[in-house]
């Protein structure tokens, strides 16, 4: 546990009150103005992720210096308090008032999460971010005249925060200078998505948290994985992968940071303020901090023989059979909602629109979706 500031937690004096602390069972409480409030704030990643690097810790730092000191946050990373996935749930239990919260490792609970893990021609971390900021904040309706906040986080006062850069194919040795190189290659597969992807393209698919790949790449166990390259160093990757597919989009992870609405509605509406100004301060150094971490892993990987190939170069017999794959991903995976009685085809287009929009290409046939 850590305090964001090392004076704030100083009991007793000018009649402060915690609201949450170390000691109590659970976060949060009713609000009143001109007390101090200390918020509970976790992840289940470690302290140096981009994600609490780059936006959760700017954020509550730009909190306590918009409300002058009235709100102070008491911190938790590496899984002290809460472990990956369960910061939603911590949120809503009130174990803690506001997490880091990777809505894409529970599809049970928030199946249409995963659509920007899509696959694409070309994107970039801020042609995703600001598409997963606009899906999240639009009140265009997708079905039963609900929003897509709506239908997967009316319980959550969300703010979102960037995705991951885009997901590459790395590997600890395969090439692919053919179709059969593609096929029954084994990589590990993050989301749903990937799964599909995989099986269209004749991937063996892996299933594990990225915590425990480190080992099983050293032992040969599987080829390689779908993985942001900006995020390797956070388990040391950059040692193992020597070939990466780049030019090709594999899909961006998401994030947000989030508290209970119940919580948030506690508030005092000055501090409603600052957090919602200490965001729109936050989200394009969120977005920044990937793009300055791949270039060093890239540096760092050429030099010590890492090899990155680009898709434009790519044998065209090889290049089709990928395309195709994304092709059939959107698809299915727009059937795979579909038939859970969601508005699977009508978000897969808006999330198409939203990433042109924003610069991003898609591939032609998706266009027909």
């Amino acid at each position: 546990m850590e305090f964001l500031k090392s004076s704030v937690f100083m009991m007793g004096i000018g009649g402060a009150l915690l609201l949450s602390g170390c000691g109590g069972e659970e976060a949060g409480g009713v609000t009143e103005e001109g007390e101090t409030i200390t918020l509970r704030a976790a992840t289940g990643l470690s302290a140096q992720h981009a994600w609490w690097e780059g936006a959760m810790v700017p954020w509550m730092e730009r909190v306590e210096e918009l409300t002058e000191g009235q709100v102070e946050f008491e911190t938790f990373t590496g899984g002290e308090l809460v472990a990956v996935p369960d910061e939603g749930s911590a949120v809503l239990d009130g174990t803690i008032d506001v997490a880091l919260i990777l809505p894409i490792y529970q599809p049970d609970q928030f199946p249409m999460a995963e659509v920007t893990m899509l696959p694409l021609s070309y994107s970039d971390t801020e042609i995703a971010s600001n598409a997963w900021r606009q899906l999240i904040e639009s009140e265009e309706e997708l079905g039963n005249g609900q929003t897509y906040f709506d239908m997967q986080f009316a319980d959550f006062r969300v703010f979102p925060i960037s995705t991951t850069q885009e997901y590459s194919i790395s590997t600890t040795g395969k090439e692919f200078n053919t179709v059969d190189d593609v096929v029954g290659t084994s990589l590990r597969t993050p989301s749903r998505i990937h799964e599909v992807y995989a099986e269209e393209t004749g991937i063996d698919s892996v299933t594990m948290p990225a915590v425990e790949m480190y080992d099983a790449l050293s032992r040969g166990a599987f080829d390689g994985s779908f993985y942001s390259i900006a995020d390797w160093s956070g388990y040391g990757f950059q040692d193992l992968f020597t070939y990466t597919l780049t030019g090709v989009n594999f899909g961006h992870f998401n994030a947000f940071i989030g508290m209970d609405e119940e919580r948030w509605a506690e508030l005092p509406e000055d501090v409603q303020e600052a957090m919602v100004q200490a965001h729109d301060d936050i989200f394009g150094e969120s977005i920044d901090i990937w793009t300055q971490r791949a270039e060093e892993v890239i540096a760092e990987n050429e030099a010590a023989g890492g090899k990155f190939a680009d898709f434009a170069d790519l044998d065209p017999a090889v290049q089709e059979h990928f395309n195709e794959g994304i092709v059939e991903t959107w698809i299915n995976y727009a059937e795979m909602l579909e038939a859970d009685g969601l508005p699977g085809y009508e978000l897969v287009r808006k999330w198409r629109e939203l990433i042109i929009e924003e610069g991003g290409e898609v591939p032609e046939a998706v266009m027909d979706l």
